[in-house]
Formats: C-alpha cells, sequence, structure tokens
C-alpha cells in the first residue's frame, strides 16, 4: 500500500479528516469536566467550533489556533458559571478555591487541561494546505451543515415541547425561572454567546448593587421573622436575651412534594422539642446564589455579590452589628477555607467577632467530608455549636453556620441502593443524586433537633432556611423545587 501522501485520494481523505476534527474533537474537553465536575449539560456540540474551522481554512494556523484555545476556555467558563451561578469575573476571584476540590475533581480539571491543549496541538499542526480548490468548499459546506442541522434539531425540539414557536435566546443566569423559556438544549451549545449575556447581566446586578447600601433595597427573610417572634427586634438589652443560631442550609430549596418536605422536617414534630419551643415553618424569597442568600438573611436586603466587598459602614445595620450592639458575642462558622468568597475580610466588616472556619476545625480534629469541596463535615460543626451554647457564658452569643456538604454536586449516597430515607418517594428511591441531597440535607435538620434538645442553659432562637433551590444538571430534579421561595424552620423557646 502506498503511503497517505502518494494515495490519489488523499486531499479527500483531508478535508473529511478536517471537519470531523472541527465538529467533534474539540468538545471533548468539555465532556470530560461536565462528567466528573457535573456541569450542567446544555448541548452535546458548540458550533462555534464550526466558525473556528471556517477561518482555519483560510487563516494563518497560528491564529485559528489561538482563537480554538479561547473558544474552549470560554465553553468550560460557562460550563461552570451556569451550573453555580457564578459570573465569570466572580469565578476568577475565587480561583484559588480550586485547591480545595477532591482529588478526583482536581484531576479531571487538569485531565481538561490537557485535553485543551492537545486539541489545540492538532489545530496548530493540522496541514490545511492540503486541502484544496473544491475540498475546502466541500469542507465549509459540511461544517455549516453540521451546525445549522444542530440548530435545528434544538429548534424543533423545543416547538414540540413548548408547542409553539420559541426562541434561542438565553434565559438571565439567575435562580428565578421564566415558565416559557425552555432550557433543554440537548445538541448546540453556544458558550460565547451565553457567556456574553451572563457577564452583561451580571455586570447590571453589580452596577445596581454598587448603586445601594446594604439597607436600602430590603426584603423578607427568615431571620428578620425570628427576631420578631424572640422579641428581639426592639433592640434592648437584658439577662434574659435568648441565644440566636443561624443556618443557612446549603441547597435546601421549597419541594413540590408535600411528603418530601415534611420528611425533612420531622424532627422538629418531636414531643420533646415541642414542649420548649413554638415551631414556625415558612417559605422566603430567593434570588441568587448562597453569597445573595447571606446577604437576605444577614441583612435583610438584595445586596447579593456586593456583600464581598462591602464596607463596614455599609454592613453597620446588618444583624451581628445590631445584635453586638445589644451584648452579644457574635460567631460565624464555615467548613470552607475563609479565603473563598472573601468570607475571612466580609464576616469581619459584617461585625462578627469570632470567625472559624476550616483550618480551625482541622486544629480540633474535626474530620473532612468529601463532595464539590471538601470541608468540614456538617455533623461535626453541629456539634461543635451544641458545646459552644452548652458552655457557661455571660453575654448571649449569635452564631453563624452556613452548611457545605449538600453543595451540588453531592457524592452519591453510601450505599447506591437507596436506603430507607429515600424509599419515601419513587423519584427519591431511583435517582441516586436526589437521594443524596436528601440524605445531607436530613442529616443538617436531625442534627440541629439534636442540639435543641440538648441541655442549654440559656434559651436559644434557632433558625434554619435555605439559600437557594437545588442546581441540579437534571431539569426533571430542577422541576421538583420551587424557583423562587426556599423553605425556613424557625424555634423559638416557650416563655
Amino acid at each position: 500500500m502506498q503511503p497517505l501522501r502518494n494515495w490519489k485520494h488523499a486531499d479527500h481523505a483531508w478535508w473529511i479528516c478536517f471537519v470531523a476534527f472541527y465538529a467533534i474533537v474539540p468538545n471533548i474537553p468539555f465532556w470530560t469536566a461536565r462528567d466528573q465536575l457535573g456541569l450542567v449539560h446544555e448541548g452535546w456540540f458548540c458550533i462555534s467550533y464550526c466558525l473556528v474551522g471556517l477561518l482555519a481554512l483560510v487563516a494563518p494556523r497560528v491564529l485559528t489556533s489561538y482563537l480554538l484555545m479561547l473558544v474552549v476556555a470560554a465553553d468550560l467558563t460557562y460550563g461552570v458559571t451556569k451550573s453555580y451561578w457564578i459570573s465569570a469575573w466572580d469565578l476568577l476571584q475565587n480561583v484559588r478555591s480550586f485547591q480545595e476540590f477532591s482529588g478526583r475533581r482536581i484531576l479531571a480539571v487538569f485531565v481538561a487541561l490537557f485535553l485543551t491543549a492537545v486539541v489545540v496541538a492538532i489545530a496548530g499542526l493540522f496541514p490545511v494546505e492540503k486541502i484544496r480548490g473544491t475540498n475546502r468548499v466541500r469542507a465549509a459546506a459540511c461544517l455549516i451543515a453540521f451546525a445549522a442541522t444542530c440548530l435545528s434539531l434544538d429548534f424543533a425540539t423545543m416547538m414540540v415541547r413548548a408547542g409553539h414557536l420559541v426562541s434561542l435566546r438565553a434565559a438571565a443566569p439567575t435562580d428565578t425561572m421564566n415558565p416559557g423559556y425552555i432550557r433543554d438544549i440537548h445538541f448546540t451549545r453556544l458558550p460565547i454567546i451565553r457567556l456574553v449575556q451572563s457577564e452583561l447581566y451580571f455586570s447590571r446586578v453589580r452596577g445596581v448593587e454598587r448603586n445601594f447600601k446594604a439597607r436600602g433595597i430590603p426584603v423578607a427573610s427568615a431571620t428578620a421573622q425570628a427576631i420578631q417572634y424572640a422579641g428581639l427586634d426592639a433592640g434592648k438589652q437584658g439577662t434574659g436575651q435568648p441565644n440566636v443560631v443561624l443556618v443557612l442550609v446549603e441547597s435546601w430549596g421549597f419541594s413540590i412534594d408535600p411528603s418530601m418536605r415534611n420528611a425533612l422536617t420531622k424532627y422538629y414534630a418531636n414531643p420533646n422539642l415541642l414542649a420548649r419551643y413554638q415551631v414556625y415553618q415558612g417559605t422566603a424569597p430567593f434570588f441568587g446564589s448562597t453569597i445573595a442568600g447571606e446577604g437576605r438573611e444577614l441583612c435583610g436586603s438584595r445586596i447579593g455579590f456586593h456583600l464581598v466587598t462591602a464596607s463596614s459602614d455599609e454592613l453597620k445595620d446588618c444583624l451581628p452589628g445590631r445584635l453586638e450592639a445589644m451584648g452579644y458575642h457574635t460567631v460565624a462558622a464555615h467548613g470552607m477555607d475563609g479565603h473563598l468568597f472573601s468570607r475571612m475580610t466580609w464576616y469581619s466588616n459584617i461585625g462578627f467577632q469570632e470567625r472559624w472556619f476550616r483550618e480551625n476545625f482541622q486544629q480540633m480534629g474535626f474530620p473532612n467530608c468529601i463532595g464539590t469541596y471538601v470541608g468540614t463535615c456538617d455533623a461535626s460543626i453541629a456539634g461543635w455549636i451544641g458545646d459552644q451554647l452548652r458552655s457557661q457564658q455571660a453575654q448571649p452569643r449569635f452564631v453563624y453556620w452556613v452548611t457545605l456538604n449538600s453543595h451540588l454536586p453531592a457524592p452519591p449516597p453510601a450505599p447506591m441502593t437507596p436506603g430507607s430515607s429515600c424509599r419515601l418517594t419513587p423519584l427519591l428511591a431511583q435517582n441516586p443524586a436526589l437521594c443524596s441531597w436528601f440524605q445531607l440535607i436530613d442529616k443538617v435538620h436531625a442534627s440541629v433537633a439534636q442540639v435543641a434538645q440538648s441541655a442549654l442553659p440559656r434559651p436559644t432562637v434557632f433558625i434554619l432556611v435555605g439559600d437557594h433551590a437545588p442546581p441540579f444538571a437534571d431539569s426533571v430534579l430542577r422541576d421538583q423545587f420551587s424557583q423562587h421561595e426556599v423553605p425556613y424552620v424557625l424555634l423559638i423557646p416557650r416563655k
């Protein structure tokens, strides 16, 4: 057999390889990251690579190689920002959090980066000059046809589901959802367009946040309701002040299934607990990621990500400062390192006198739990809070805790066969991801209820509230939760 360069159909083979490369191969880094990092699956193929392929037919290979690298970077970046409701700027600002990933996820990131380098190298070495004349026209026509086919299939799929003509526009990257927009795109990814739209949206949000103080745009919160019930809204000092524990529960969303909601809060129906506490349940609005939930509960406002950079003066009217003025000792706890979302800094600015993070809990010998982030186990922190409350203190304490382990994507339940708690509904029993979420949220409620029923020397107000709906990549699972409200439970000591 003669070498390929002497094969009479060599030109034909080169243009087919060229089309296959730009239509398929650059998607591999995203596919790898999607499966290993749990990114939202918006589509199989990024048609932006086809556009780079068209340019590669006429432009220098060095230029198109750099352009391909930028498109792959945009593809991966948008996948992360879409999955975790953060902007690309916030992702860049918190790139150090990468070291907190589990070993398997760190390996997945390196594999994706290595595959990106391989793809770019192939693009730079591809002998495009071997594609001549009509074969270049054929290659261009095939790339255009591939992109058009993917878009057409998406458009047809959405028309069938919606029952009418729909737009391919991107939804705003927030936790709210427009019911008229069908987000399940199965074939096409448009990361550059989506990323630009996302950043324009977040820039508008940041612009709004810069134009008002933390107290400027109030919003209903579970914490404000509890403070009112406990009689602490008047700001009076006194010897009978209760401790206050605020638990912001990661990804605790309001399930549309009443049986699932009731199963998670069943611990608060215990007669021993009811003898000591009045129990209130309800919902609070949510409108962003965890940071937005923190601003909602601590400041009662829509301060959002401006919370991270706000000055002490802007945050002086938030709950930690108000309670400190009433004689409270204020404590914040989180199972991750303090640099994540600059919590070490803004927890200080907002008025927390003590700040406990993973490095502090590690020094005490607390174990780490594996998940999206490797951090101190929620159950261990709940026990630590109980010890704080049981110690004899002259001052009442305000303890604020943001849980961690239920951050999605969650590790599979152990064992994989759903336990008895996941036999509650068929969907729970059949879906390991939902089962994991349920078990992790359940553990938080069980541990806090146990602390509440223990012998506490001072009456204590407990506030448990979700930060946002769980961001499942599976749209079926996302639809099991309200995209506007999160639940809360308030335990108010009986007088």
